[in-house]
């Protein structure tokens, strides 16, 4: 069978729980003669807004690509602006058309949506995949991901008033941008060399 994942990414880009299942799995896959792609959302440009797919690397046999400039990835931060998640990701379709025919996945397993752009999944029900979703964070529920609110708190539930106040002092666009750049990962790499 041919699987193409989209997951947070692989270390030390992205570690946690999510990062480290999807690896295993892919691997097993693997192990077991399945031929697997992995899509996770990467870099995002400051000035450039527009997706594209671009070959990263193999990691233990699993063939590697990043999407460049997805929708926000908030990870724990949450996201003051929420619209951003619906305005500020154009899709390449012809991009993403050719990838799909370049490696041809009989199914997409989808880890997280965050990052994913809407137009993506329904592209891929487009081209005839198969759809699986297994959820390993909150992310279609809640902006930081873990029901935690802004005082660190269990949330008290989902509503709009409560996901506003909490998001009100999330971090911004221009922080998540930054975040998710690999700028970060390089200087990051940097201190771990000094310390």
């Amino acid at each position: 069978m041919r699987v193409l994942h989209y997951t947070l990414g692989f270390s030390p880009y992205r570690s946690g729980g999510l990062t480290k299942y999807a690896h295993d799995l892919m691997v097993a896959q693997i192990e077991l003669g399945h031929n697997v792609t992995a899509l996770y959302p990467g870099d995002m440009r400051l000035f450039c807004r527009k997706t594209k797919i671009v070959k990263v690397k193999n990691i233990d046999g699993i063939i590697v690509y990043e999407l460049r400039n997805p929708l926000p990835v908030p990870l724990l931060y949450g996201l003051s602006k929420n619209d951003a998640f619906i305005d500020d990701c154009v899709v390449d379709e012809d991009d993403f058309r050719m990838f799909v025919n370049k490696i041809q996945p009989e199914v997409l397993h989808i880890h997280t949506l965050m990052g994913l752009p809407k137009r993506i999944i329904e592209i891929a029900k487009e081209c005839g995949l198969k759809i699986v979703y297994t959820t390993h964070d909150y992310f279609g529920l809640c902006l930081k991901v873990n029901f935690i609110n802004d005082k660190g708190y269990l949330c008290d539930g989902a509503s709009s008033e409560r996901c506003l106040l909490c998001n009100t002092k999330s971090k911004g666009l221009f922080f998540l941008r930054l975040r998710n750049s690999k700028l970060l990962l390089f200087f990051k790499n940097i201190l771990r060399r000094i310390y």
